[in-house]
C-alpha cells in the first residue's frame, strides 16, 4: 500500500494588492504550495481557488524584510541564539517575514557559540516564524571613533584570517566594516568572493576615501547618517558619497529619533525607493515596555521608548518594520508601493533574495503581510500558511 499525499490547497487572498508601482483596489493573490501562482487586479482567478480569504479595505503586501535585527521581545541574538525560533515567531506580529539576525562586535568565544546556532536556525526554517536568511556581522572591523554602541575592546583592525574564520562559522550574508581602514580592501575582496554583501558603516571615511570603495564592491551603507562621517558642505563624507554614487543602497532606521524626519525626507529625494532599505536595528528591548536587556556584551536600558547604554548613548532601537513603513509614509509623502519597496523589495534584492522574496510576483515565496486600513499588521502568511492574525 502506498501513502497518499493531498495536493496543496490553492488559496486566494482578496483586497488592495500592492504591486511594484500601483495598488489594485480589488486585487487577488493566488498561491499554493508556498509559492505565488498568479496575481490579478480583479476576481478572475477566484475560480481556481480552493479557499478565498477576504481582506476588504486592507493592503496585501509582500512580507517585510529586515536586514538588521539584534534581537527583540526579550531575546538577544548574540547571547541567546538558541532562542531564535522564539524571536522568529514574535517578529511575524511586526509584519516581518524574513530577517538577518545581527551580531555586533564581540569576543571570539561569542562568535564561536552564536554563529553555528544561527546557521542551525537558518537551516531549519519553519513557516510558523520569520525566515532567518543568514547573519549580519556588524563589525568587528570598525572605526573606533565611530563605534556607537559597540564595545571598544571588541573592535579590531582588518584581519583577513579572522574574517575567513568568521565566515566559516555560519551563513554570513552581510558584513559591516569601515572601508577606510588599512587592509579593509582585502576584507572586501574576501567577503565578496564568498558571496557576502559588504556594507560601509561605523566609519569616518572622507568623501575621497569612500567613493572609490563604493565603486570597488561596497554595495551598501549601514544605518545611513548614524555612526559615520557627517554630510558637510565642504566635506560630504560617507553619506555624501552615497548620495553621489549611482548604485549604492542605504539602510535607514526610520524611527524619527536616529535620523530627523526632514533628513529622512532629504535621503528619499536623493536616493529614491530602490536605493533605501528600511531597517529596525531592533534590540532585545523591542516589544518590551521598559527594562534592562543584553546587546551582545553590553547592557542596555529601555525607557520612554528609547534604548540606551548606561552612559545615555542610544543603542539600537525598539522600532518594528510595520512602524518603519508607517513612518516613511508620514515623513516623505511617498506612495504605498514606494514604501513597500523600501520595506521589502530593496532589502531582498541587496542580499541576493530578489528572485524569491520582496514582491508579489508569480513564482515568489508566498510570504505576505496584510495591513489593516490604519496600517497595523492584521495578518501574515508565511510560506503559504497563515502564521499570524491579530484577532488571536
Amino acid at each position: 500500500m502506498t501513502g497518499y499525499s493531498a495536493a496543496p490547497q490553492v488559496v486566494a487572498l482578496r483586497g488592495r494588492v500592492v504591486t511594484d508601482y500601483e495598488v489594485w483596489t480589488e486585487g487577488t493573490v493566488l498561491f499554493e504550495g508556498g509559492s505565488i501562482r498568479d496575481i490579478s487586479p480583479d476576481d478572475s482567478l477566484l475560480e481556481n481557488a480552493d479557499e478565498v480569504v477576504e481582506y476588504p479595505d486592507s493592503l496585501i503586501i509582500p512580507g517585510l524584510v529586515d536586514l538588521q535585527v539584534n534581537g527583540g521581545f526579550g531575546v538577544d541574538v548574540a547571547t541567546e541564539p538558541d532562542r531564535l525560533p522564539e524571536l522568529s515567531r514574535a517578529l511575524l506580529a511586526t509584519g516581518a517575514t524574513s530577517y538577518l539576525p545581527t551580531v555586533i562586535s564581540s569576543p571570539w568565544s561569542l562568535y564561536e557559540d552564536a554563529l553555528p546556532d544561527i546557521a542551525t536556525a537558518a537551516a531549519h526554517a519553519s513557516t510558523d516564524g520569520a525566515e532567518v536568511l543568514g547573519v549580519h556581522l556588524e563589525g568587528p572591523f570598525l572605526d573606533l571613533d565611530k563605534k556607537g554602541a559597540h564595545a571598544a575592546s571588541h573592535i579590531l583592525p582588518p584581519d583577513p584570517a579572522l574574517l575567513s574564520k568568521l565566515l566559516d562559522l555560519g551563513p554570513v550574508r552581510m558584513l559591516t566594516l569601515a572601508p577606510e581602514l588599512d587592509g579593509a580592501a582585502e576584507l572586501v575582496r574576501i567577503a565578496r568572493d564568498r558571496g557576502v554583501v559588504v556594507s560601509a558603516g561605523h566609519s569616518g571615511a572622507t568623501f575621497e576615501q569612500a567613493y572609490p570603495v563604493l565603486d570597488a564592491g561596497v554595495a551598501s551603507l549601514t544605518h545611513l547618517f548614524n555612526a559615520m562621517s557627517p554630510l558637510h558642505h565642504r566635506e560630504p563624507g560617507l553619506a555624501g558619497a552615497a548620495f553621489a554614487h549611482p548604485n549604492v543602497v542605504c539602510g535607514l532606521i526610520c524611527d524619527g529619533l536616529h535620523v530627523h524626519p526632514e533628513t529622512i525626507h532629504l535621503a528619499f529625494k536623493m536616493l529614491g525607493p530602490d536605493r533605501i532599505y528600511l531597517v529596525t536595528d531592533a534590540t532585545a528591548g523591542s516589544g518590551m515596555h521598559r527594562g534592562q536587556f543584553s546587546l551582545a556584551t553590553r547592557t542596555i536600558y529601555v525607557e520612554a521608548g528609547v534604548t540606551r547604554l548606561g552612559n545615555g548613548a542610544i543603542a539600537g532601537s525598539i522600532l518594528t518594520m510595520a512602524e518603519a513603513l508607517q513612518n516613511i509614509l508620514a515623513f516623505t509623502g511617498c506612495t504605498i508601493p514606494e514604501a513597500v519597496r523600501m520595506a521589502s523589495t530593496t532589502a531582498a534584492r541587496l542580499v541576493g533574495e530578489g528572485r524569491r522574496k520582496g514582491r508579489l510576483v508569480p513564482g515568489y515565496d508566498a510570504d505576505i503581510t496584510i495591513l489593516a486600513p490604519d496600517l497595523s499588521v492584521q495578518a501574515v502568511w508565511r510560506g503559504g500558511e497563515r502564521a499570524y492574525t491579530s484577532e488571536t
